[in-house]
């Protein structure tokens, strides 16, 4: 695999620092991508040397992000400019590494959409400017992705045309977290969709097997950043009262809806966790288990499947 590259004046020190990690043993695949879009933010923004008023105005546009994303973000960061910093980079008062907003993210539970807030989010899309762009049409067909698939935002971001097996409704996730590969089955309505965005008329980029299904309007591969900013902008469009969800509370909706179904359907949840764990990726159920946070759905879904076993009882 070709290493993409690295075109600011930092560069040599963050490939060295990228090369150091893999030779450690580490993948290091999506540390690399955010590491990249720090060197695309500094060649197009910062001189050297680097300042910390540079560093404070990148984690400034990085407020969106979910606090473990962000954690993760200045924790890449920040020892891949240690490390440039030990090797002669030219970088000036690098502060020290902010705290943790984890206790953020404990105290922010996710934001699970209904079937009607989506349809509205999803509506909102259409307004997305320019209108007659093929911008509205990827932003849609991925928010429709990420809810009815739960994938991560970065594994959407990094599907090419040929990780869809269109004959038999198949989704090849290759980028998936720590390396791991999965393959999803999909529903008829979202191969349609798939197919309908990558033979859409306004589509102006290859179609082959190796190419970015999701593309920017510079015609290259969709980035994360770009994304939750068409994201935003669409909340702020549908006008839906209460706080904005994060992009990753798409996944936790996913989760949710599934496993309420589930109830609704009197199924076994205890018995279908191990499939949805492995359907979103997990490395065990119980991380899944932090998806099923108490939530009306759920409690509305187990309150009527108590209230079926209840009456059951009565009539025997």
């Amino acid at each position: 695999m070709i290493s993409p590259e690295f075109t600011s004046w930092l560069s040599p020190h963050l490939r060295a620092f990228v090369d150091v990690k893999r030779a450690c043993g580490y993948d290091f695949r999506s540390e690399e991508e955010a590491l990249l879009r720090f060197d695309r933010h500094v060649r197009r923004k910062v001189k050297p040397p680097l300042l910390r008023k540079d560093l404070l105005v990148y984690l400034e546009a990085k407020e969106h992000l979910a606090p473990r994303s962000r954690d993760n973000v200045v924790s890449i960061i920040w020892s891949a400019l240690e490390y440039a910093k030990c090797h002669g980079a030219r970088i000036r008062d690098l502060p020290p590494r902010p705290p943790s907003s984890m206790s953020r993210s404990r105290q922010r539970p996710p934001r699970i959409l209904d079937d009607v807030e989506f349809a509205t989010l999803l509506s909102a899309t259409a307004r997305l400017t320019p209108t007659d762009s093929y911008r509205p049409i990827t932003a849609a067909t991925l928010i429709r992705l990420l809810w009815v698939t739960g994938l991560r935002i970065g594994e959407a971001v990094a599907l090419d045309v040929g990780d869809i097996d269109f004959r038999d409704r198949l989704l090849v996730v290759r980028a998936g977290k720590f390396g791991k590969s999965r393959i999803l089955p999909v529903r008829e309505s979202t191969r349609s969709a798939l197919d309908r965005y990558l033979h859409h008329p306004q589509r102006q980029t290859p179609t082959g097997n190796s190419a970015p299904l999701f593309t920017s309007q510079r015609r290259r591969r969709l980035c994360q950043d770009s994304f939750h900013h068409m994201f935003g902008q669409a909340w702020a469009l549908a006008a839906i009262p209460g706080p904005r969800p994060r992009v990753h509370d798409l996944r936790h909706a996913f989760a949710v809806r599934r496993v309420a179904a589930w109830y609704a359907a009197g199924q076994d949840v205890n018995a279908w966790l191990p499939a949805l764990s492995t359907y979103l990726g997990h490395v065990s159920v119980e991380n899944t288990r932090l998806y099923l946070v108490a939530n009306s759905a759920l409690l509305l879904a187990a309150r009527a499947r108590f209230e079926r076993s209840t009456l059951s009882l009565i009539h025997i």
